[in-house]
């Protein structure tokens, strides 16, 4: 019988998973919010590509995928080479992560839109 996945195959592709979801968390935390300014702020004394790095979520989302498979070790496909393996997995975990990123954004958007639109009514109804 023909077998789509074997059981290291799906592992794999759930390691992947949830490194995607926890890369997305990590890259938006870092750079998002407030509490990693003061490590920002370090990194640009560093230097402008380093701290251009604790900017962009995009660009640090690369580097935690890459800590992540190398840790893992994940291989979603499984030939005689495993670094190529490893490398087309961490490709596929950083579009997994950059579309978690998408989702997440688009919630945080329309949450902010919201509050926005909140705040207009208090103030129309005040006047």
């Amino acid at each position: 019988m023909f077998e789509l996945l074997s059981t290291t195959q799906a592992e794999s592709l759930w390691v992947c998973f949830v490194l995607a979801v926890a890369a997305s968390s990590i890259s938006i935390t870092i750079t998002q919010t407030e509490l990693f300014i003061p490590v920002q702020n370090l990194a640009n004394k560093c230097g402008y590509m380093i701290g251009y790095l604790f900017k962009c979520f995009y660009c640090i989302k690369h580097w935690v995928v890459i800590l992540g498979v190398a840790l893992y070790q994940p291989r979603v496909i499984v030939s005689d080479f495993a670094l190529v393996d490893w490398i087309v997995s961490a490709f596929f975990t950083i579009t997994i992560s950059s579309l978690v990123s998408g989702i997440m954004f688009n919630v945080f958007i329309r949450a902010m839109n919201k509050k926005l639109k909140q705040i207009e009514v208090q103030e129309a109804s005040q006047k």
